[in-house]
């Protein structure tokens, strides 16, 4: 495990040092060709990214060996055009042009190395899902900023004569126009006066657009999905609203709604893990099912030193639910069709005539003595506080008690251990 975490802590190091690199290229390059810089930092820094290109080049040509040798045979998810593709992005980016007499224009090939930089930050979103939102404002922001620059730059070019000063001062009155431009805060300063400077505006204005429809867009809806349990609250709320206007809900019925729909967007169970599931192949739900409970069938003395198997159908088939104040789980001499694990809460074992007889709390379970004797429920069930409970039906418990007999023999002990000690009384 620690040698899996190295590696991938080198490969994220590594596809950093090419990122930020190739932002660094992509704003050098322009200010080359706008500015004619020369002189021997400027030597070096061409060498040093032949150099760190280059390197990457044969990383990414092993990387792409490794995986297709990782793969199945029958499995080829890269063509060969698409190979092609990217060894040609690698291979351009490498090439030194500015030292091989190549026109001025040649070097701003390296600018394709940012076609890297965007499946790198392709795959980090779809690596960090909990900061996915996060990551997206940031890549954003990063490729406004970096387009900012080249517009500015191609201002300088159009509006040389009319931007006076050092080139540092020059510079940043050509950037500042591109964002006050961008974001229409502001217009005037450095007036066009030519055809292209003209077209130049109009273009750099229609982008604005586009960049406000962007970020009201994706800001909407990253607001949206935040918070799924609070969106799903309000809907909620609004159904209730809309239903209490043609049908009629006494006041104290329609608080303990609410207070229900609050608790569930308070403990984020808005969406039911159920669902989730579902939409997992029987491997993964599996793996996910038993990762999520493991923490209560561990507490539970049933399912303790049982086979693994039989703890992963398990919880693949435990269902969540949730139980209001005063609300009966069930009530004695009911017919038995589930059993329960308290995953949260506090809950009462109750006789008709309203005698307390026990109290269940986190971890505990019930319900399993009459699953085995086929016999009505010996107490009730009541919920003191909200719980949140795992539910296991009747067919789908013995169920598992047929394909694994062994466990079967175990639990039945058990029950009757715990039917005697408890001299009957526990559901």
């Amino acid at each position: 495990m620690t040698s899996v975490f190295i590696k991938a802590l080198l490969e994220t190091g590594w596809h950093l040092v090419i990122t930020c690199s190739a932002a660094l290229v992509a704003v050098y390059l322009p200010l080359h060709l706008v500015f004619n810089l020369s002189g021997s930092e400027i030597i070096a820094w061409e060498a040093f990214f032949t150099l760190l290109f280059g390197a990457d080049l044969i990383y990414q040509q092993a990387s792409l060996r490794r995986f297709k040798e990782e793969t199945l045979p029958h499995f080829r998810p890269v063509s060969n055009k698409y190979r092609g593709y990217w060894l040609a992005v690698d291979l351009l980016a490498a090439i030194p042009f500015s030292w091989i007499g190549a026109s001025p224009f040649w070097p701003a090939l390296r600018c394709l190395k940012l076609l890297r930089v965007a499946q790198t930050m392709h795959q980090w979103r779809q690596r960090v899902l909990k900061f996915s939102d996060l990551y997206k404002l940031v890549f954003f922001a990063f490729w406004l900023l970096l387009l900012s620059h080249w517009l500015a730059c191609g201002w300088l070019v159009l509006a040389a004569e009319r931007i006076p000063g050092d080139p540092l001062t020059r510079y940043l009155s050509a950037f500042h126009w591109v964002i006050e431009t961008l974001t229409s805060v502001g217009f005037g300063e450095i007036v066009p006066v030519t055809n292209p400077q003209r077209l130049y505006s109009i273009f750099i204005m229609l982008a604005g657009v586009g960049v406000y429809g962007y970020v009201i867009g994706n800001v909407a809806g990253i607001l949206a999905k935040r918070d799924p349990a609070k969106t799903q609250y309000f809907n909620n709320l609004e159904q209730l609203s809309a239903f209490v206007r043609y049908r009629e809900i006494p006041p104290a019925l329609q608080k303990k709604i609410r207070d229900y729909y609050a608790y569930i967007w308070k403990k984020r169970l808005g969406f039911d893990e159920t669902t989730f599931l579902s939409g997992l192949p029987r491997g993964l739900a599996s793996e996910a099912s038993l990762h999520l409970k493991r923490g209560i069938l561990d507490k539970i003395p049933l399912f303790k030193n049982v086979d693994s198997d039989f703890v992963e159908e398990l919880a693949l088939n435990l269902k969540p639910d949730v139980y209001t104040p005063g609300e009966f789980v069930f009530k004695e001499g009911r017919p038995a069709r589930r059993m329960y694990l308290v995953i949260k809460g506090l809950l009462e074992v109750v006789k008709n005539d309203g005698t307390v007889i026990n109290v269940l709390r986190d971890g505990d379970f019930f319900g399993e003595i009459a699953l085995f004797t086929d016999q009505p429920r010996t107490a009730g069930v009541r919920a003191v506080t909200y719980c949140d409970l795992y539910v296991l039906d009747k067919d789908v418990f013995l169920y598992l008690l047929e394909q694994f007999p062994e466990i079967r023999t175990h639990m039945e002990e058990i029950a009757r251990q715990r039917l005697e000690r408890d001299e009957g009384l526990l559901p």
